[in-house]
């Protein structure tokens, strides 16, 4: 699996999600001006009338702190819905096929390792890929040695390379998270229609 089908997965998952913000944006229209029609005009001018000079003496008091609220909600929701689309990204690549999963982790090792060094992977992922991925890259003409660490690392896939006490991260989660900055900005537009907030 490559970085590009990654990345556009990424993307589409991010299109789904504006479709359903989209849709439930326009039920929720539907039922306001539902809501709105229902009610009578004598009701409507009551409540308007006794509202009104209270609402004028809040008004000011209210508005700006009403409004900080209401941003810092939208932006934590904004926030939940970037964090759920990167976060489907690493379960894509965790769901992977094995074999496929294998290759990707073998070419990730090649262009990163520079010496002899363990391969530590997560506890489901080494008794399943360990093996292999050692033996591809040991029976490649790299010219460096790899062991299987008998260490594992709480990460959800990938491999962390340990090489003269330096370890490499080449999981999942890492290579998501490094993309991330590069296309939050184009997963917010899609989603929100806005470049994405900076933390």
């Amino acid at each position: 699996m490559s970085l590009e089908y990654i990345i556009q997965k990424i993307i589409a998952d991010a299109n789904e999600f504006a479709d359903d913000i989209i849709g439930k944006a326009k039920e929720e229209a539907q039922i306001i001006t539902e809501e709105c029609e229902s009610s009578s005009e004598k009701e409507y001018n009551q409540i308007v009338n006794l509202a009104y000079e209270k609402a004028n003496e809040i008004l000011h008091r209210s508005t700006a702190q009403g409004v900080k609220e209401k941003r810092i909600s939208i932006i934590s929701k904004k926030w939940e819905y970037l964090d759920s689309v990167f976060s489907s990204a690493v379960d894509l690549m965790c769901d992977i096929p094995r074999d496929e999963k294998i290759r990707f982790i073998v070419s990730l090792i090649l262009k990163y390792q520079r010496s002899d060094a363990e391969a530590i992977f997560n506890a489901a992922d080494r008794d399943i890929l360990g093996h292999d991925v050692i033996a591809a890259i040991n029976s490649s003409s790299q010219g460096h040695k790899l062991t299987l660490s008998d260490t594992t690392g709480d990460f959800s896939g990938g491999v962390i390379l340990k090489e003269a006490g330096i370890e490499v991260n080449l999981t999942f989660d890492t290579i998501v998270a490094s993309k991330r900055e590069q296309l939050e900005d184009d997963v917010s537009s899609i989603l929100f229609g806005d470049a994405a907030m900076k933390h």
